[in-house]
């Protein structure tokens, strides 16, 4: 439902793109996020199991020989010994990869209190199930790769851990693709051999690009990253590990916690108050039409929280600005990216990369 489609065509879509259904796609995913975590990390044999999304050790064991002909003994790897608490894996890309740009947006957005970003280091905490696991992301540029670091999760939740920071480093593009198509464009050619290998950075959910969106409107980043720390720390109280603030927490901030105009408030918690305790039910079909949701809102919760990698937010201020640096009317911006579908969200990614570069 929540593509849009019913689960019978859903399945002739699948038979007829990849020969297989979608049930089968989603066991061979557990499958090769198992065999990660056994040559990745020291996890029991037990924890990948449930980890990998199997309900019992013997359905796992059963299956593993089944895909690759060995036993999870035999895929387990044990290159080093291992002292750390922590969990590592190795999250590959297609290269080129502009670990600059995606940088320094983490640092241009960092909320105080949840997030540190260093030249060559990202790290928070992301609310789990209840537990505030910590992640950390550097770059492997040999590897095509990023390392991540992952300490006190939930290890039951480890893959939707993993498919979000793949999301949030934009990790799964095909860059060879996005630059073939916007290098037709005279005016973005230039920025592409600037910033090979361009990503769409974004947040962990759609819930918390949503809440960044709003507390963004008409506001200077900086501004918008001042708010949201004093969100952070107003909902955190004495946490130990403050995270980005749940939509019950915000829900219930008396009124002189947000310092922004009254209607940006209510909208903002009027969101929160459907979704509490339920964030990740939030699609980008419920936020249209939503209460303080606009064109530009809503394109820019698409694309930092959901990866459309086709969205443009228009009468976007800094995009304005480096349209008219490269020589375009910023009246005919909004009319000229429709070239740049499929990949307008790249094309938007780039332009704000030209005013930081």
């Amino acid at each position: 439902a929540r593509l849009g489609v019913g689960e019978r065509y859903l399945r002739k879509l699948f038979q007829r793109q990849l020969g297989v259904s979608p049930t089968a796609v989603a066991h061979n995913q557990r499958l090769l996020f198992a065999r990660k975590l056994l040559a990745e990390t020291d996890l029991p044999i037990t924890e990948v199991a449930f980890a990998a999304g199997f309900t019992s050790v013997r359905r796992f064991n059963g299956a593993v020989r089944a895909q690759f002909r060995q036993t999870p003994s035999d895929l387990r790897r044990r290159s080093r010994p291992r002292v750390e608490s922590g969990i590592r894996l190795q999250l590959h890309y297609r290269p080129p990869y502009d670990w600059g740009g995606v940088r320094d947006f983490f640092a241009r957005h960092a909320v105080a209190g949840i997030e540190q970003v260093q030249p060559g280091s990202y790290r928070r905490r992301l609310s789990l199930g209840g537990i505030a696991a910590l992640i950390e992301v550097r770059p492997l540029p040999r590897r095509h790769a990023l390392e991540l670091y992952i300490e006190d999760a939930d290890h039951s939740r480890l893959m939707q851990l993993v498919s979000m920071v793949r999301r949030m480093f934009d990790l799964d593009a095909n860059p060879a693709a996005i630059a073939e198509a916007l290098a037709g464009d005279p005016l973005l050619e230039p920025l592409l051999h600037t910033c090979p290998g361009v990503r769409a950075p974004g947040w962990p959910t759609l819930y918390e690009a949503t809440v960044r969106a709003i507390v963004g409107q008409q506001i200077s980043t900086v501004a918008a990253r001042s708010i949201c720390a004093r969100l952070t720390q107003a909902c955190a109280g004495d946490a130990r590990h403050p995270v980005f603030p749940s939509a019950a927490a915000i829900a219930e901030l008396d009124n002189d916690h947000f310092p922004m105009p009254a209607r940006r408030r209510e909208s903002l918690q009027a969101l929160c108050r459907q979704y509490r305790g339920r964030e990740e039910q939030l699609d980008c079909a419920a936020l249209e039409g939503a209460q303080g949701v606009g064109a530009w809102t809503l394109a820019l919760a698409g694309m930092r929280g959901s990866g459309d990698p086709d969205v443009f937010p228009a009468r976007d201020l800094g995009l304005e600005r480096a349209w008219q640096a490269l020589g375009g009317s910023d009246q005919a911006l909004t009319r000229h990216a429709g070239r740049w579908r499929p990949w307008r969200t790249y094309a938007a990614n780039l332009l704000w990369r030209s005013l930081n570069s």
